[in-house]
């Protein structure tokens, strides 16, 4: 199973409009691919400064080939609508991890 962590730094000017479209929007369309099964939607805890507050956004796939596959047909085209709708209001990095069990 592979983790995508999106880990996003949010200026506290739009911190609740980002949020609900996150949750309202983001999400969805990210489940909606048919490559994500589960995701956890978390606040980083003592991090809030005056540049705003950072938020992990994690996406579970099953297969390197489906998150692969989501790289090639989705990936630009998500990360563009976010940009579109917020800016340089935010800024976020991405990792990919791999569970061991």
């Amino acid at each position: 199973m592979l983790i995508l962590n999106v880990t996003s730094k949010v200026a506290h000017r739009i911190e609740q409009e980002w949020k609900a479209w996150t949750k309202d929007v983001w999400i969805p369309r990210m489940l909606a691919t048919g490559f994500f099964g589960e995701f956890r939607f978390c606040k980083l805890r003592e991090n809030d400064d005056e540049e705003g507050r950072m938020y992990v956004v994690q996406m579970y796939c099953d297969s390197e080939e489906n998150y692969q596959t989501f790289l090639n047909e989705y990936d630009e085209l998500i990360r563009q609508e976010a940009y579109a709708r917020f800016g340089d209001a935010f800024i976020a990095f991405r990792t990919v991890m791999e569970t061991l069990h």
